[in-house]
């Protein structure tokens, strides 16, 4: 059987990809190729900075009954979607408002007329003129839509864990029934989603103390994968940069290794590119340095234990079956 020092190595030799096929996001365009052609979208942003050119106006000459009447519009028009893209609604995060937050009172009209009464006076005197000068771009329409695209990773995480479980044969474990899941080979579950009852009995049976979720608040780990009598308890993490809190997490997958249970084996897995900077043994101090150097504490104290990264993961199962079949 491989050592987890080996798997360990064997992450480090063969690192994370820049681009992972499975947290590429959807990159179908937002606005036509054609600026003549408008879709619902471009028309709206085009009523919206008409609307907050006219209300500049009307704030000028006093004129309530007209403020009032393109207050409404532009109500009207944020419900258009894709509208969050606009610099206008991009501009709310300066003033503590995301077009989220402005959503949930969509069933309390007086609540977004009186915080657009105040945001657009805010966005006239900050921006609109400077947006003005250099000329609102349909294309910035698109910028601000790729720049959120990094939000909402953590489905995408576990697709792509399914998705090489099942390449493997595994099959996720449908049944709360904990004879039937003693009696199956090559199955999953998720205890941190809707097998909690499951993961719970699995414990008590197999009398597992499980001390890092009492520690973590009760938190429950991403998945437990079962080949024949070995059971794998495994926390995921996707990381790309460290500080805040990304150090926390790495610090969790860190200490989930250093737990011990008779006969399971604890999995860390870490993807993405951080992992390539953790991976550099080059670096001889600093922050990815000491992890690296705690890892491989933990893995030597606790050798049922695992820390991998994609291809380790991949080569781990490998392991696993061969050595179970």
């Amino acid at each position: 059987m491989i050592s987890n020092i080996q798997i360990f190595s064997l992450s480090i030799k063969n690192k994370e990809s820049y681009i992972d096929e499975y947290y590429v996001k959807d990159s179908k365009p937002i606005i036509t190729d054609n600026p003549k052609k408008l879709n619902n979208l471009m028309k709206s942003n085009v009523e919206i900075c008409d609307n907050i050119a006219a209300y500049k106006i009307a704030i000028k000459s006093k004129n309530k009954k007209m403020q009032n009447i393109i207050l409404e519009n532009i109500v009207k028009i944020l419900k258009t979607s894709g509208i969050n893209n606009t610099e206008f609604t991009s501009y709310w995060a300066l003033k503590d408002m995301s077009y989220s937050a402005y959503k949930t009172f969509n069933s309390n009209h007086f609540i977004q007329i009186e915080f657009l009464k105040n945001v657009i006076p805010e966005f006239i005197k900050d921006r609109h003129l400077l947006y003005k000068i250099h000329g609102y771009s349909f294309s910035s329409l698109q910028a601000i839509k790729d720049s959120k695209a990094h939000k909402g990773n953590g489905n995408a995480a576990n697709k792509k864990i399914i998705n090489i479980l099942n390449q493997f044969g595994f099959s996720y474990f449908s049944s709360k029934n904990i004879d039937e899941f003693i009696k199956s080979n090559h199955i999953y579950i998720c205890p941190d989603k809707a097998d909690k009852i499951l993961f719970e009995k699995i414990l008590k049976h197999f009398k597992l103390k499980f001390k890092w979720s009492k520690n973590k608040q009760k938190k429950q780990t991403d998945f437990l994968i079962k080949i024949n009598d070995h059971i794998l308890i495994m926390e995921h993490k996707h990381m790309k940069e460290s500080g805040g809190g990304q150090d926390k997490q790495m610090s969790e997958i860190i200490d989930f290794i250093s737990h011990q249970d008779k006969d399971v084996h604890y999995i860390s897995f870490l993807d993405g590119i951080y992992f390539n900077l953790l991976a550099n043994e080059a670096i001889k101090s600093g922050k990815p340095f000491e992890q690296r150097k705690n890892i491989l504490q933990n893995l030597k104290k606790n050798k049922n234990n695992y820390f991998v990264n994609t291809y380790g993961f991949i080569e781990l199962l490998k392991v696993f079956i061969k050595n179970t079949s």
